[in-house]
């Protein structure tokens, strides 16, 4: 689903209100009820942070992964106008919303995908074809970057926001990274966040390895690199 609108500067703010307002007061519960109020202060305002430490050009394609309520997917669709933004969550309501929302704000440079990565980092018109995947709170970076490499070409970016445990996440991940063929990470801190919020971004050094991302749960159950528990 791709929906139009000509972008104008001066329309942002307008649009980042109402975007807040639509997942403030979605019946699908996508932020917790504490957040509501601050969905615009908190929530966008972080993805806000993320979008300035993105290197996006025009014509690019990224895929917001795990996109939940469209953040930060639809909030960079709003900063970077000419580029394309796909949009994925494993939860059919989630998706839903997000495409009303994007049908909304009249944004055309979104599309919006339901499924597991598991899946559909291996279909044709997805595998290797973006310049960069962003997630927001989707999963330990082991998984995660299992998860999300497929997606980019050789060159392209796996960009994660983080908390204050992306040190240790980092560490556990350098098996999956050598497994996945990611270069040595780069962390920013995200400023305009309201809480610690740091991105932990990484280059892909070859091709997306044909084997990963594994079957259906199984990036999550036994993450690359980490010792099962006893």
């Amino acid at each position: 689903m791709t929906f139009h609108v000509e972008p104008r500067p001066d329309d942002i703010g307008r649009r980042l209100d109402r975007l807040a307002e639509l997942i403030a007061g979605s019946v699908h519960n996508l932020v917790s009820r504490r957040d509501r109020d601050a969905v615009r202060s908190a929530h966008v305002s972080e993805c806000l942070g993320v979008a300035s430490l993105l290197s996006v050009a025009p014509g690019d394609a990224w895929l917001d992964l795990g996109t939940g309520g469209g953040l930060p997917g639809l909030v960079l669709a709003m900063v970077f106008p000419d580029s394309r933004w796909t949009l994925v969550d494993a939860t059919r309501k989630k998706v839903d919303a997000v495409a009303e929302f994007a049908r909304i704000l009249m944004l055309r440079n979104v599309t919006v995908r339901h499924g597991r990565a598991e899946t559909l980092a291996h279909v044709p018109d997805l595998r290797e074809r973006f310049e960069g995947v962003v997630s927001r709170a989707v999963a330990p970076l082991p998984t995660l970057l299992e998860l999300s490499r497929g997606f980019v070409h050789q060159g392209g970016v796996v960009a994660a926001v983080k908390g204050p445990t992306w040190q240790e996440e980092v560490r556990t991940a350098s098996r999956a990274r050598e497994l996945l063929r990611l270069g040595r990470p780069q962390t920013d801190v995200v400023t305009s966040a309201v809480r610690p919020t740091w991105l932990v971004s990484m280059r892909a050094t070859g091709p997306a390895p044909a084997a990963y991302p594994r079957r259906d749960g199984l990036p999550r159950t036994q993450p690359l690199g980490v010792a099962p528990r006893p």
